[in-house]
């Protein structure tokens, strides 16, 4: 079935019932089982609404989480509530569950067609995507950040309308550094879109936090997730189906991540003792690239899981030895962690490791970070935001790609950006990639320090219960100090920290200044 859902069917001839979720994940859907009932929904909130189900924090998906920012599915941050993973269903049937995997369209590289016929297949799959998925009886938008995914969207959009087509786009007020917000008005512009902005300060972020992990439910440390809540109430003013630029960076591999696992191989080349005694500690001397560092760690790795899993990690394996409190420490965390991405990469381990990235990355971090905090989001404006780049029909393409297609050079998204040439001119499609930043890094070390010290280091928070507050500390005064960028790591321990108080202690949030 080419569409997102998380549904329920009961079979009353065969007394069964069937859960399952779309194939990417586009649609959470959780459920909770004592052995005696089943209860199911697409928010945790209609789990707990039963006053049985015990609201326990599960110890090995708090460290999961530590490791991707996101508790990865079958997980919840709930110990007995599980998460259907993407493409999988949940039977039950005389009383037995059974978890199984329903959706297998595993990369099949082809390598004999030529890269004229893979662009002539993108460009016919992702229109006609746009094109289907812009079928609606409700106004329809875009959601329009400054890169070139969302952009190519709304030139299709636009040729397929003879209105100018609703673009909306968040932006930050002290933000300059991140913004997108020119390039967003000059595509907007170029294609005559009616845009809409709205621009979010710290006082925002900061007010509605709280709020945001009501909506989401589990925490996820993504610092973008509130400013999609803000940019879906904009549009919610004006449509109610918005068509947005996500799932393109996955399987096309647009992440920096990409780039250094398809030449990764060249770095692993160079003498282990120039690498060890001379490369990796002047590279640990920086300060503030984390993004360097990470790279650094994993590219001596030459085992694929345990690679990937450096590659996702917020907090690496010392961090959290030297954060976690000893006696809350859960067993075989790490282990966890390469179990996980594992998975994910059964069937594929002969493929390029590239493709294995991009395939783990469809199916983990998207389905569990970027699709679920983007569906809830809007979801909590009533508005429904579609994905026509995860489309089935445009996916067994963009997954068929070898690597070479994918990355050309030092180019990201190779064979993307020859196909989107037909609709998007050169100045756009040559834009540096953003990202879609916030400030939080430099709000972090500025106006909102004292918030996330009040937050954390609190003797009665949920951090001094689990974690060490000194290494907390060490966390905060670095990244003020300048010595580390830590947004990453203090921002997961911020939104833990909010979720254990919304959803564990069961405090009130406050309603926030923008509506």
């Amino acid at each position: 079935m080419n569409g997102i859902f998380g549904l329920s069917i009961w079979d009353e001839r065969k007394k069964r019932l069937l859960l399952a979720r779309d194939p990417f994940g586009v649609k959470p859907l959780y459920y909770y089982s004592d052995g005696k009932r089943l209860l199911w929904g697409s928010e945790i909130k209609a789990i707990l609404a039963d006053s049985r189900v015990p609201k326990i924090v599960d110890r090995r998906a708090l460290d999961l989480f530590l490791t991707f920012r996101f508790v990865p599915s079958p997980l919840t941050l709930f110990q007995d509530i599980r998460k259907i993973p993407p493409g999988h269903r949940l039977i039950m049937e005389n009383g037995n569950l059974l978890e199984q995997r329903y959706h297998f369209s595993r990369p099949e590289v082809d390598n004999h067609l030529k890269e004229k016929d893979y662009v002539d297949l993108l460009e016919e799959r992702l229109e006609a995507a746009v094109r289907r998925q812009m079928i609606s009886d409700v106004p329809i938008g875009v959601l329009l950040s400054g890169g070139i995914d969302s952009a190519v969207v709304l030139a299709i959009m636009s040729e397929a309308t003879s209105q100018p087509v609703r673009a909306f786009t968040v932006g930050f007020s002290d933000g300059d550094d991140v913004n997108e917000l020119d390039e967003a008005r000059f595509t907007a512009e170029h294609f005559g879109a009616e845009h809409h902005e709205i621009l979010l300060d710290s006082l925002d972020y900061r007010e509605w936090l709280q709020k945001s992990i009501w909506y989401l439910e589990e925490p996820i440390g993504t610092t973008s997730a509130l400013a999609m809540y803000f940019v879906s109430q904009l549009a919610r003013k004006h449509v109610k189906v918005v068509l947005t630029g996500q799932g393109a960076d996955e399987p096309l591999c647009g992440q920096h991540r990409h780039l250094g696992e398809r030449y990764g191989h060249w770095y692993r080349r160079i003498p282990e003792g120039l690498r060890n005694h001379i490369l990796r500690p002047l590279v640990e001397s920086l300060p503030r690239h984390e993004r360097i560092k990470r790279a650094v760690r994993s590219l001596r790795t030459r085992d694929v899981t345990k690679r990937f899993v450096q590659v996702y990690s917020v907090f690496n394996p010392e961090m959290k030895a030297s954060l976690w409190r000893p006696e809350q420490k859960p067993d075989l965390a790490e282990e966890s962690s390469e179990g996980i991405v594992g998975y994910w990469r059964q069937g594929i381990e002969r493929l390029d490791p590239l493709v294995q990235m991009a395939s783990v990355d469809a199916r983990l971090s998207l389905a569990d970070d970027l699709l679920m905090y983007g569906d809830k989001m809007s979801m909590a404006t009533s508005v429904e935001a579609r994905v026509p780049f995860l489309d089935l029909d445009y996916m067994a393409v963009a997954e068929s790609l070898p690597a070479s297609l994918r990355i050309r050079d030092l180019t990201r998204k190779y064979i993307h950006k020859k196909a989107i040439a037909k609709w998007l001119p050169r100045t756009i499609i040559q834009r540096k990639k953003g990202g879609f930043d916030t400030p939080v890094d430099r709000w972090f070390r500025s106006e909102m320090t004292g918030y996330v010290r009040h937050v954390l280091l609190s003797k009665n928070s949920a951090c001094s219960s689990y974690f060490r507050l000194g290494a907390i500390e060490n966390l905060i005064q670095d990244h003020v100090n300048g010595r580390q960028d830590n947004q990453r790591q203090l921002y997961c321990l911020l939104v833990f920290e909010l979720w254990h108080k919304v959803f564990i202690e069961g405090k009130s949030f406050g309603s926030g200044r923008k509506q």
